[in-house]
């Protein structure tokens, strides 16, 4: 059955922010979580693994007291997690991009991949930027920080959609959340905390396990099925990461939504097109 493709162009209140970004992921399910999978697997399994061993040390102390062997497991763990997320965002706007500029059903993860590739980069060093801008913000005072946090929510899709360097795209992003700061920071807070509620039964295994090793204790005979049972479920924990595409496609949404109220580009192309 042919659905009706969404319209991105479109001036939207908080309910239809909330009711398209669910539309999309019904509509795109499959692919999108395919996508996500398969291209963010290898970064997530290894924030996974890490994070077990990190874990699985804590419980160790008669074995590893030193503090620092129990940091290194957990800086990893931290680094390939930021990996995975800017993996799930480049991945969700790369899968959004080309549904917005293909006939439904005409690409392929494939597709999803070479664009993936082609922008990494690009997306990476905004990552690192995005997240100094917010430092900085911090250092100095926290509601700077929380500004800019929100404000340059956007960078991401900005950057893909129109291109511009990285601190053009910075000054775009406070132009377009201008006068919508609260809209914006409303829709990442409900998108966010519907997001954690669904990913909290992946957390359930992990909470399982400590509790377990917990009563048993930790001696030669549990040590190592101990770390097993943290490895395998700090991985299933770090699938949580894939929830992220909720939020990155909602922040999508309403980047279109504020360009739309501002420029209106969706309507001068529908009059063109009657006219």
């Amino acid at each position: 059955m042919n659905q009706t493709k969404i319209e991105f162009r479109k001036v939207r209140d908080f309910g239809g922010l909330l009711g398209v970004t669910f539309e999309y992921i019904r509509q795109n399910f499959k692919l999108l979580f395919k996508s996500n999978l398969l291209i963010g697997a290898p970064f997530i399994l290894l924030a996974g693994v890490f994070m077990g061993l990190y874990q699985s040390s804590l419980f160790n102390f008669r074995v590893q007291p030193e503090i620092e062997q129990f940091g290194i497991p957990f800086l990893f763990s931290m680094f390939f997690m930021m990996l995975s997320y800017l993996v799930i965002t480049l991945v969700t706007y790369s899968h959004l991009i080309l549904y917005k500029t293909s006939e439904p059903g005409n690409f392929d993860i494939d597709d999803v991949w070479q664009m993936v590739k082609r922008n990494f980069w690009m997306i990476l060093f905004t990552g690192i930027g995005y997240s100094i801008l917010a430092f900085i913000g911090f250092i100095f005072l926290i509601i700077p920080g929380v500004y800019f946090s929100i404000a340059l929510s956007i960078i991401f899709i900005v950057r893909l959609e129109e291109r511009l360097d990285f601190f053009d795209s910075v000054s775009r992003c406070i132009k377009i959340v201008s006068g919508n700061w609260w809209f914006t920071f409303g829709i990442i807070i409900v998108v966010g905390m519907i997001q954690g509620f669904l990913g909290f039964v992946l957390y359930v295994p992990n909470y399982i396990v400590t509790i377990f090793l917990a009563f048993a204790g930790v001696d030669s005979s549990t040590g190592d099925t101990g770390r097993v049972l943290y490895i395998i479920s700090s991985i299933i924990a770090s699938l949580g990461v894939l929830l992220y595409s909720i939020s990155t496609i909602a922040i999508a949404f309403q980047y279109y939504n504020l360009v739309e109220r501002r420029e209106a580009p969706g309507l001068v192309q529908r009059i063109e097109d009657i006219s």
